[in-house]
């Protein structure tokens, strides 16, 4: 018998020795009133924090009314509360009761006792060995499912990577200078830069220009000094108020770069008109990325430089709504496949995808995809450059992936963070703002359960267990504080 042919009877073998296991298993526990497609619907839902029913449907790839009727036995048998948000009637949300938990707990042990057993057998060697080779195996197929005609080599230049913009003190010169030195495109964030000026409270406006003006020259200085050809440029939300004298007062200070997200930047092309910054929008999908190009084509002549195609893995502020998250994540290379489609006109728009870029692999993926770059962000947190205090940079040592969560916004946009005792405060009811400097003007005051950009600055200045830390969905892999040449080293050896 061919290899081909071995390894798929051994594949299907193993798929039902598992499933004979674990009947088997459910058989003698104390939860024998549910099946193993009840189960694995548990799991769907998960440990964290509750999901909409269109997120479960999708991760389970079940249409909702099939999984209503799965949710409807598993309330009945106490392993699932499912209730509406408040503040969105429409929305029915579902999270596992403490049976419920008990339950995915058990199966998990379940599953790793039995790979554990099985590792036994080998050598340690011989098990990383087979570990890796069921990675390439499983990666191989997921790229041929995603564009089945890619067999292309592909490799990553310093100049393909960019540094995400990380608001509130996180991402500023020494950071952003930093990446360009070492040959990417460094980014300082303009969004509230002069918290810490003694003006702040009486005039933000000046405070965060004037931060952003001399960070912008600082970062751009080092960069010449060190003879590194990177590009140093500025992230602005489109939704910042008085948004237009940020990004002229960011061309003033010689900003290379205007990298622009939080909706959809309309204006950016005839504010920027007549310099020669490259404009990069921030999009969520392919369709986001066809109606910038028909806007800006129309209106300004212009095509963007490069758009950067957040995907679901990102940190901060997301681009999709709750329910979209697990779609996204499952869709994710194929997202990446369908914009560069809507981009081979313009062959002269590149298309940078961020969002779960931590390692070497990750960005191979998304080039095999037909990225021409990456956007990193949470990797760039914990390096020794990095403008966040060491209090922020410890919390990605020390936070585990069920540490991570999602919480709405009070701009209405969701944001993944390190869940802490302020995030617990905000799921619980209202936190009261003591005062607003309006910093986004889609955000509603009197309506917001908390002030974004308290939160932030709480975390700016150390407090990371009373405030917001923003993280990628990745960011439990930091272990250790390195510098941005390391970084740069593994990416493009």
């Amino acid at each position: 018998m061919d290899q081909a042919k071995r390894l798929n009877k051994t594949f299907i073998t193993l798929f039902n020795n598992v499933l004979k296991m674990e009947e088997a298993v459910l058989k003698q526990s104390e939860i024998q009133n549910l099946s193993i497609t009840e189960i694995h619907t548990l799991e769907a839902i998960g440990l964290g924090m509750p999901k909409t029913m269109s997120h479960v449907a999708a991760t389970l790839k079940i249409s909702v009314s099939t999984l209503t009727a799965a949710i409807n036995k598993l309330v009945a048998k106490g392993y699932v509360n499912r209730f509406r948000v408040p503040e969105d009637r429409r929305m029915v949300k579902l999270e596992l009761t403490e049976a419920g938990v008990q339950a995915v707990r058990e199966h998990e042990a379940f599953h790793l006792a039995m790979i554990r057993d099985a590792l036994s057998q080998v050598s340690t060697r011989e098990a990383e060995k087979f570990i890796q080779y069921l990675d390439y195996v499983n990666e191989f197929l997921l790229m041929k499912r995603v564009n089945p005609t890619s067999n292309k080599e592909v490799a990553l230049t310093p100049d393909r990577i960019y540094q995400g913009g990380m608001g509130v003190g996180i991402s500023m010169s020494r950071l952003a200078s930093a990446v360009a030195i070492c040959g990417g495109v460094g980014i300082i964030s303009a969004f509230q830069p002069g918290f810490a000026e003694d003006d702040y409270d009486t005039n933000p406006l000046g405070a965060n220009i004037r931060v952003l003006q001399k960070n912008i020259k600082e970062a751009l200085a080092a960069v010449e000094k060190a003879g590194g050809k990177g590009l140093v440029g500025i992230n602005i939300m489109s939704m910042t108020d008085h948004y237009e004298d940020y990004v002229k007062a960011a061309i003033d200070a010689g900003a290379q770069v205007i990298v622009s997200g939080g909706g959809v930047p309309t204006s950016l092309p005839g504010i920027c008109k007549g310099s020669d910054v490259k404009l990069i929008p921030v999009i969520s999908s392919a369709r986001a990325a066809s109606v910038i190009i028909r806007n800006w084509t129309k209106k300004h002549n212009r095509t963007p430089d490069a758009v950067i195609f957040e995907g679901p893995l990102a940190g901060g502020h997301l681009g999709f709504k709750e329910e979209q998250l697990g779609p996204a994540q499952e869709n994710f290379y194929k997202m990446i496949a369908e914009i560069k489609t809507e981009l081979e006109s313009f062959p002269e728009c590149k298309l940078i995808v961020g969002g779960g870029i931590y390692s070497k692999n990750d960005a191979l993926k998304v080039l095999a995809c037909g990225a021409d770059g990456v956007q990193i962000g949470s990797r760039f947190v914990t390096t020794k450059e990095c403008d966040a205090p060491d209090s922020f940079k410890q919390a990605y040592l020390d936070c585990a992936e069920s540490d991570l969560g999602i919480i709405k916004s009070t701009i209405g946009m969701m944001g993944r963070v390190i869940k802490n005792d302020f995030v617990e405060k905000a799921e619980k009811g209202p936190i009261p703002i003591k005062s607003c400097n309006g910093c986004l003007i889609t955000c509603n005051r009197m309506k917001a359960s908390f002030c974004i950009l308290d939160a932030l600055i709480k975390t700016a200045i150390g407090d990371t267990r009373n405030g917001l830390v923003f993280c990628g969905a990745k960011a439990y892999k930091a272990n250790k504080i390195e510098t941005v040449k390391d970084i740069f080293e593994e990416f493009t050896s």
